[in-house]
């Protein structure tokens, strides 16, 4: 019997044995886990860090380079590979902030669905490993991607964006009360959205109305107009009808950069009389005034109407034309101002009340007015200033509008002859689009968005305001998007 008892004891022993053996390898993969995997997610967070910031400073310098403004100009673009400057911001960046990176981990390439304003970082790693190894794994493969913007993004899609909230303490016509009035018979077809942020309700007149009997305003097929205060339908016809109770949309071009310093060209205020005279970009103190038949032709650039505002009489023309043309009229417009090598800013600002008082930009009935937008590939002295293409009219936010001031209305009348396209950005003004533009009756088809406080068309003119992204002003987009 003792001899059985010793057997038993022996079994038990070799059991606990087995067990505590099991228990090891089983304590050393839950500890290779917690370790090694948490050495994993704290290599994969200063990958992920490093990666970002990178990727940030290849974004910094993408609209460095001439009028390009693009991450690959090769015939890979995009995707591709990026520009040497781009790829040197990003090694300099991994320098500072995880110098044990290997240029083998590391992949820059222009991202394909960002229109080539973008920079993506790849990153890849192996973590430390404390006892992964010891129950035959290796360290951990941990990769990143960071991806960061820096251009101008499209997809607007709106012809009109009205930024007046709705006052009702204010004076009546300026409370917003409508935002958005027509006055007359015109026929309105927008190929984009038009949103309107005023809240009026309908029993005060609503954010949109009319005081006409035959006007109709159309949204192309898949836009939409929407409003966030009502409207009362009256005898205006809207197709499709309105969408109301909606939230606002933010100024689209609220973050775009200030006007730079430039060149003063005129001291004082530049009165033209029966003249014909070509203007250079630069600020005009004091405004400008065509008067009588005077033609004013405008040079490529941006043109700073530094109190005075912008004054065309009815037999006056202002166009603008390339660097390079030799007209001395309008009449050779679509030769004289080449898509691309042509375009124009007027940048309307000033004071509430003294000599520097904003004025108004106003085109009388009967002007001709042929313009195109800023596009900087048109000025190679204000290449730099991409973010600004496409934009015709900037009135400034500054004064902004209150219970006892209101900003100068920007009133664009032509004559029978008016070839404008771009966006005129007055977010604090009313926009006055009056119906003689194109004369008497007739169809004026025109390439323009509104960005504005409040807009009134009038008039017996059909209105078709044809909408394409390119012909518009971008809002501009800076940041992190993957």
């Amino acid at each position: 019997m003792p001899g059985w008892g010793a057997s038993r004891r022996d079994r038990a022993g070799g059991q606990i044995l087995a067990l505590f053996a099991f228990s090891l390898v089983v304590i050393v993969a839950v500890g290779a886990l917690l370790f090694d995997g948490a050495s994993a997610l704290v290599t994969r967070r200063r990958l992920q860090n490093a990666g970002d910031a990178a990727a940030l400073a290849g974004a910094n310098v993408l609209q460095t380079i001439g009028s390009a403004h693009v991450c690959s100009t090769g015939a890979s673009s995009p995707p591709g590979a990026p520009r040497q400057d781009i790829v040197d911001a990003v090694t300099a960046s991994l320098a500072v902030n995880w110098s044990a990176i290997s240029t083998s981990d590391v992949t820059v390439t222009c991202p394909d669905g960002w229109e080539n304003q973008a920079v993506r970082v790849d990153l890849q790693r192996s973590s430390t490993s404390f006892l992964s190894g010891a129950i035959g794994l290796g360290p951990v493969a941990v990769s990143t991607t960071s991806t960061a913007l820096n251009g101008q993004w499209t997809g607007s899609t709106y012809s009109v964006v009205l930024l007046d909230p709705w006052n009702s303490s204010w004076p009546n016509a300026r409370r917003g009360c409508p935002s958005f009035l027509i006055s007359g018979g015109p026929t309105i077809t927008f190929d984009g959205s038009v949103y309107v942020d005023s809240a009026c309700p309908a029993a005060n007149g609503g954010a949109l109305a009319t005081n006409g009997n035959a006007a109709t305003v159309t949204v192309a097929n898949g836009r939409i107009l929407k409003l966030v205060g009502g409207y009362s339908p009256g005898p205006l016809i809207l197709t499709p009808a309105p969408t109301i109770g909606v939230d606002p949309l933010a100024d689209p071009l609220a973050g775009i950069e200030p006007v730079p310093s430039l060149a003063t060209q005129s001291p004082n205020r530049l009165v033209l009389n029966n003249e014909t005279q070509v203007l250079l970009p630069g600020v005009y103190r004091g405004g400008i005034q065509l008067r009588n038949s005077s033609v004013a032709l405008l040079r490529p650039g941006i043109y700073v109407l530094d109190g005075g505002g912008l004054d065309i009489g009815a037999q006056a023309s202002l166009c603008s034309i390339s660097d390079t043309s030799s007209a001395t009229d309008c009449s050779t417009f679509s030769t004289a101002c080449p898509d691309t090598t042509c375009g124009i800013l007027l940048f309307n600002r000033g004071t509430t009340s003294g000599g520097g008082a904003m004025g108004q930009v106003s085109v009388s009935a009967g002007a001709t007015l042929k313009l195109r937008a800023y596009d900087d590939r048109a000025n190679t002295i204000q290449s730099e200033y991409f973010e600004y293409r496409n934009l015709l009219i900037w009135q400034d936010e500054s004064p902004a509008p209150t219970s006892s001031y209101a900003q100068p209305v920007v009133q664009l009348n032509g004559g029978g002859s008016v070839d404008i396209t771009g966006t005129v950005y007055a977010p604090s003004a009313k926009v006055l689009m009056g119906g003689t533009s194109g004369g008497s009756g007739g169809t004026v088809n025109l390439l323009l968005q509104f960005i504005a406080w409040d807009l009134e068309m009038s008039g017996n003119t059909s209105f078709h305001f044809f909408y394409t992204d390119e012909a518009t002003a971008r809002p501009k987009s800076y940041g992190l998007v993957q």
